[in-house]
């Protein structure tokens, strides 16, 4: 294998640390991290240059605004979504590096179906306008690029953070009862598996748009009563309408993807969402599920 060297962005944020501790422990693969203080993705020339002084041969960007500070500020939500983008995808264009373009799988609309890389966007939010606009700009300015369009991503409990799963737990502890919404669907993927399929992808040479989720779909309760049957716990789901849980972006109802073009790649998909969760869930409760 040629020697690589690998730039990710937002280096401090959950799928970053994934990535890291996947490709570190790769043979002949050096991984940079920065974090937004040492590499501002909004700034165009010190992006231009961390590029050609650093030299990576792959650059992931992880960086984003999330969906609630998204809605709070549309100005900003587009800055970094998607003017960052943009300067990562001139600098890999300048120096013949590969873009990988972390997305969301929160593109679409409230029909509940599975959504592949050729449905149409719908794009209820500022957080799904921005982030579309962010793969705009990388299909448009270089030709050497991943799109990734990512599900309901959980997993930072492997590097000792607190995610979805991991704050479903906690929660449980206290509680007979749990509270989920019945009317919001997606496809959990954890990140571990997208920084696997993603090392695939990437040796194969297979540029493009990728939808990366496990496979089928659930809605949120279904999520969570899967979370708290692979702990072994008691506490039972009580499925209720989302209007329990106000947010001030409208959210769409489905977020249940599929890939077309994985299989068009000859890439294997992921396995079904409830195989990688409950590994996942059996490693954070010390194997005692």
């Amino acid at each position: 294998m040629a020697e690589r060297t690998i730039l990710i962005t937002g280096g401090s944020g959950m799928l970053a640390g994934r990535l890291k501790a996947h490709f570190s422990s790769q043979p002949h693969t050096t991984v940079l991290t920065p974090g937004r203080a040492e590499l501002d993705i909004t700034d165009e020339d010190a992006v231009l240059a961390a590029v050609r002084d650093l030299a990576p041969t792959v650059v992931i960007n992880t960086a984003a605004l999330l969906v609630e500070p998204c809605e709070a500020d549309p100005r900003e939500a587009f800055r970094i979504n998607a003017w960052g983008p943009r300067n990562l995808a001139l600098a890999c264009a300048e120096n013949e590096a590969a873009l990988v373009q972390i997305s969301s799988g929160g593109l679409f609309g409230d029909e509940v179906r599975p959504y592949n890389e050729y449905d149409p966007v719908v794009l209820k939010t500022e957080y799904a306008r921005s982030k579309f606009a962010g793969e705009e700009q990388v299909r448009a300015i270089c030709p050497w690029h991943f799109i990734l369009r990512l599900g309901w991503l959980y997993g930072g409990g492997l590097d000792g953070r607190r995610d979805f799963v991991a704050a479903r737990l906690e929660e449980a502890k206290g509680k007979d009862v749990l509270e989920s919404a019945k009317d919001k669907f997606g496809s959990p993927v954890c990140a571990a598996d997208v920084a696997e399929l993603l090392d695939r992808l990437m040796e194969a040479g297979a540029f493009g748009l990728y939808h990366v989720a496990g496979a089928g779909g659930c809605s949120r309760a279904e999520y969570v009563a899967a979370i708290l049957a692979a702990a072994g716990l008691s506490a039972r789901v009580e499925p209720v309408d989302s209007s329990s849980f106000p947010r001030r972006a409208g959210v769409p109802a489905c977020e249940i993807l599929e890939s077309w073009n994985l299989g068009y790649a000859g890439i294997p998909g992921l396995p079904d969402w409830r195989e990688s969760l409950g590994a996942y869930v059996r490693h954070l409760v010390g194997g005692k599920a």
